[in-house]
């Protein structure tokens, strides 16, 4: 067992977690940033219910191309053996957990889950082929002990609020790993009861999140470090969650590398010369503090113009003057306010003259009272030279 009668860390985990807060922050406002169509968002969030679930499974043993996870999970194929009822099961599972966000951690939910993912599992298959599988199983119940201990971890998390969610759900699947649940698909537990938490604090980056497939991907690793775990030994708490932490960041920066993908197809990013590119590639880094500027004194077009900047890259005074059926003094006028409130900057002159996104890594100082509390404590010590918080 990873820990008896407390569940904090024992040894500081702060610079794996901020570095992983910070990149799911970020991340966040990236991604309403470069603001896709809702038909990609969709197509997107489907995507990662489909990796998740064919992950959740392969690391059950239970191994399926993943089109035929797809056509199980769109309804286009309806499952024929175990193996395919599994995927149903698990969806049914996520969907069940979707509709518990407003309740708290408990032993009954624990329950519930079982239901869908084991017992519904091996009963009611008149439909299925049953044959070389395991015969209908009876349901199993937890041993006092786990119970009592799960009921001890439930209220330390509903109650805590000295730890991140991010840091709580990897306590939180590391705990459920080390216990005696039930006998089958112990993993899928962990997983499901984690997204849980995550989704329950809006930490699962708008439904793409999908940690099995780095547990999968690092399963040697993981493994090792379950295997090194020792009866007393609390301190293997604080290494199982910092390696979580990697691996929440590796799933981070996947998605980021998917938002960038977008991106770059929405500003033609293949048809800019070597310094535009340059500047997008830090408009799809820092754009997002665009949104955080207080644009109450900008008028109706000078707010079209911020917002089609963002989304075409660059754009020249007579471009715009065909877009707003205005003479060009007018948006020049508009420019020139952009340029002293530093929204934008010009690059090249004469007809190749092209206004884009203005930023800098350090931002505005007015911009302070939109940053979380680790942001102005990380830009204080980079400023004082400091390497550690």
């Amino acid at each position: 067992m990873i820990l008896i009668n407390k569940y904090e860390p024992l040894i500081s985990i702060d610079e794996a977690f901020l570095k992983c807060v910070q990149d799911h922050v970020e991340l966040c406002k990236i991604y309403e940033f470069i603001d896709l169509p809702d038909q990609i968002r969709v197509i997107e969030k489907q995507n990662s219910t489909i990796l998740r679930n064919y992950y959740a499974n392969a690391l059950d043993n239970n191994l399926l191309e993943i089109k035929t996870v797809k056509y199980l999970i769109n309804k286009n194929l309806r499952p024929g053996n175990i193996a395919e009822k599994a995927v149903e099961q698990y969806q049914k599972a996520e969907q069940f957990i979707n509709e518990q966000l407003h309740e708290q951690l408990s032993v009954p939910l624990l329950y519930q889950l079982q239901r869908i993912i084991i017992d519904d599992l091996y009963q009611n298959n008149s439909e299925i082929n049953l044959f070389s599988t395991q015969q209908a199983r009876l349901p199993e119940k937890l041993n006092v002990e786990t119970e009592l201990e799960l009921e001890s971890l439930f209220e330390f998390l509903n109650n805590d609020t000295e730890f991140h969610p991010i840091v709580q759900s990897w306590m939180l699947h590391f705990r459920l790993i080390s216990l005696p649940l039930f006998s089958l698909s112990q993993t899928k537990f962990a997983n499901l009861v984690q997204y849980f938490w995550l989704r329950k604090h809006k930490m699962d980056m708008f439904g793409l999140l999908s940690i099995e497939h780095e547990i999968y991907i690092n399963k040697t690793e993981y493994d090792e470090l379950l295997n090194k775990v020792k009866p007393g030994e609390e301190i293997s708490l604080n290494d199982l969650i910092a390696f979580g932490l990697q691996l929440h960041r590796t799933q981070l920066n996947r998605l980021k590398d998917l938002f960038k993908s977008y991106f770059r197809k929405q500003v033609d990013f293949e048809k800019l010369n070597p310094r535009q590119k340059n500047i997008m590639n830090y408009v799809f880094e820092r754009g997002y503090k665009l949104k955080e500027i207080d644009d109450s004194i900008l008028n109706k077009r000078q707010k079209l113009i911020m917002y089609i900047i963002q989304h075409r890259g660059f754009i020249s005074t007579k471009e715009l003057v065909n877009e707003f059926d205005c003479n060009r003094k007018t948006i020049q006028r508009d420019f020139t306010m952009l340029l002293e409130l530093e929204l934008v900057r010009s690059i090249g002159a004469g007809a190749g003259l092209r206004y884009c996104i203005n930023l800098h890594e350090k931002g505005n100082p007015l911009l302070e009272k939109y940053q979380a509390d680790f942001v102005k404590i990380a830009t204080l010590n980079e400023d004082n030279g400091q390497e550690e918080l």
